[in-house]
């Protein structure tokens, strides 16, 4: 069963239910916090192996802080991904790769949570995909898709330089201008110039069955297009509905989720 199916009745569940827990990130006259834009993962650092991977480190007070400067890549050489914050000496370290780069590998620590930002690192897109920043390279047919900074086979004016922010990296499907359709890319096949690709929305990634008790899906907005609020954060909507107070330890992200009322 689709998840959009169920969404209206969960929406009024939740609402008749959970009168604390709104399921919207966006408040009235309250800026949005970055940490949305992030998959938190704690008590996880990555080390890199390829040494030409670039990382740099500051005394920050907050992960808000640490987020916002890697959401506006300020101060950085490179597209920030992820950063790792050391809860203990409250260093924030931005990191230009994230736990899917080659050339990295996980380590348990105590001591950090691991932020990863979301666009990079799932494999469902939102609404039309114009934020998606995968590695699917090959179009929905099974074609491999061709280089956004070659013009063989087929030229075009969708290079990097012109497009900036919108990641046209290698031969990775994007939808630079969020056109109908979802990502797409031009191909390595002379007879076909351009293709959509295979990508589901987060909404189709995961069913949810009854009243999405045990959902543990992707999808992180409502029907109408809200960002949920994330589960760790008591802005702009407080609850009680904290991951650290809940056995199911899934409530990291402001993924949708129906946990059982106090």
């Amino acid at each position: 069963m689709r998840a959009t199916h169920l969404l209206p009745a969960l929406l009024l569940h939740q609402l008749l239910l959970l009168p604390t827990a709104i399921p919207a990130a966006e408040g009235k006259g309250k800026k949005r916090n970055p940490l949305h834009d992030f998959k938190k993962t704690g008590e996880l650092m990555l080390i890199k192996v390829n040494k030409t991977l670039e990382v740099k480190t500051k005394l920050l007070n907050t992960t808000e802080q640490c987020a916002k400067r890697c959401s506006r890549n300020k101060g950085l050489s490179f597209t920030c991904k992820a950063f790792a914050y050391d809860r203990v000496t409250k260093r924030c370290h931005w990191l230009s790769f994230n736990s899917l780069t080659n050339g990295v590998r996980k380590k348990q620590d105590h001591a950090f949570d691991l932020y990863e930002k979301k666009d990079y690192v799932r494999n469902c897109i939102i609404g039309k995909g114009a934020d998606y920043k995968g590695t699917v390279s090959v179009t929905r047919s099974g074609i491999q898709c061709q280089a956004w900074n070659s013009m063989i086979p087929h030229e075009h004016s969708f290079l990097p330089s012109s497009y900036r922010g919108k990641d046209l990296r290698e031969n990775y499907c994007r939808n630079p201008r969020g056109e109908e359709g979802g990502p797409w890319c031009f191909t390595t096949s002379p007879e076909t110039r351009h293709e959509v690709c295979d990508i589901p929305l987060c909404s189709e990634v995961e069913c949810m069955t009854c009243n999405g008790e045990s959902y543990r899906g992707p999808m992180d907005h409502t029907e109408t297009g809200k960002e949920c609020q994330r589960w760790d954060l008591q802005r702009p909507h407080k609850h009680k509905f904290r991951p650290e107070r809940l056995a199911t330890g899934m409530m990291e992200m402001q993924f949708w989720l129906h946990p059982k009322p106090d």
